[in-house]
């Protein structure tokens, strides 16, 4: 009986310690390049390629525009540590989703984390990821409007 309240012990402790560790981190998101106060900003967060391949995120986000400032937007989200990376979407519709033409060209501002898309083809996962760990995270997200 002794060694099993041990052993609770030991195990509560420990995995006390580990749940500290996996506590979330606040990333600031620095979005430039917005054209106007209309709609919301969309963040799609994922974790690998594949996920950002079958467009799925592990958690979706929305921010409103009315603390825009000469085209910038800081916003920021709670992240537990790992790696991420982060798409968004000026959703100047606040239809809730990316609008394209007939080609599949985005007909509104798309951006990444620390990734500025300036060609036509969409970045990989290894483009735009970062990592959270113990400390705050700071990324620029520079709106590309086509």
């Amino acid at each position: 009986m002794k060694y099993s309240l041990l052993w609770l012990k030991t195990l509560l402790v420990v995995g006390s310690s580990s749940f500290l560790t996996t506590q979330a981190q606040t990333v600031q998101l620095t979005i430039t390049n917005l054209k106007s106060t209309d709609g919301q900003i969309l963040v799609a967060v994922f974790k690998d390629q594949q996920g950002f391949k079958d467009e799925k995120p592990v958690s979706r986000h929305r921010f409103a525009k009315s603390s825009l400032t000469n085209g910038t937007l800081k916003v920021s989200l709670d992240l537990a540590p790992g790696t991420y990376g982060l798409a968004l979407v000026d959703d100047a519709n606040k239809n809730g989703k990316m609008d394209k033409n007939m080609l599949g060209i985005p007909k509104e501002g798309v951006a990444f984390s620390n990734f500025y898309l300036s060609g036509m083809s969409k970045p990989t996962f290894n483009d735009f990821k970062f990592e959270v760990k113990g400390a705050p995270v700071s990324l620029d997200c520079k709106m590309r409007n086509f």
